[in-house]
């Protein structure tokens, strides 16, 4: 179900059928020119989605060459959605070393995705022993 989402958020978005969209890029990659903001570009410069750059605070001893950048976009109506996924991907980065099956089930429902889909991610890090 998540994949049906990768590749297809903006399409998605102007549905009305997904929320929010959240990419990334490393610095250190040089890897920003993968995102798709050409192809959101539009859409942000007549208000319809809204964009923003956030940077979460590295954990502790993390070399800054290292640090994330999220490019998040949401709909002009879910715009609350921003400033929520920030504190998502903000305790998210304080547990770095720990992922938290809470804080990754209130990003998945951010993102819009169904419960079952956020269910079945969250037993596949369960499965692989990424929650402990």
């Amino acid at each position: 179900m998540m994949e049906e989402h990768t590749g297809n958020e903006l399409t998605l978005m102007l549905e009305g059928k997904k929320p929010l969209a959240m990419f990334y890029f490393c610095q250190a990659m040089d890897d920003r020119d993968v995102l798709p903001v050409d192809d959101f570009a539009p859409y942000v410069k007549n208000g319809q989605i809204l964009m923003e750059e956030f940077d979460p605070p590295l954990p502790l001893g993390t070399d800054p060459t290292y640090q994330i950048t999220y490019v998040l976009y949401a709909l002009a109506a879910e715009a609350w959605r921003i400033p929520a996924m920030k504190i998502a991907l903000t305790a998210q980065s304080e547990n770095f070393r720990k992922p938290d099956q809470g804080i990754d089930r209130i990003i998945g429902m951010l993102l819009g995705y169904p419960k079952q889909a956020i269910d079945s991610w969250i037993q596949s890090g369960i499965d692989k022993g990424a929650y402990q």
